[in-house]
């Protein structure tokens, strides 16, 4: 008897677990469900020609395998909930056109 109630037990306990799903972060406030299959959360991140004036693209989300990084991309992923957390972005150059003027009298 001991051992059906214990073999119930652990059943339940696994079947509970196969119904969660990871949560990954879209943006730096909003995470998402995963879909199923979906067992990964990455950061992608990477400069385009804006870089200096507004920080790095990034990119957040769920995925069944991690995305392969291209050049000049950095891919990170990893596998428990909300663990793609937006990385701290390094303050912008301030050097726009007002304090070019400024800088030239």
């Amino acid at each position: 008897m001991k051992t059906l109630l214990l073999t119930l037990v652990v059943v339940t306990i696994v079947c509970l677990d196969l119904g969660d799903s990871l949560k990954c972060y879209l943006s730096s406030t909003h995470s998402k469900d995963c879909a199923a299959g979906e067992d990964l959360c990455y950061t992608k991140t990477w400069c385009d020609a804006w870089c200096s004036q507004r920080g790095q693209r990034v990119e957040l989300g769920c995925a069944a395998t991690c995305p392969t990084a291209k050049p000049r991309v950095t891919v990170k992923c990893c596998s428990t909930d909300n663990c793609n957390t937006f990385p701290v972005q390094p303050k912008p150059n301030p050097r726009g056109l007002l304090s070019s003027i400024m800088d030239h009298p």
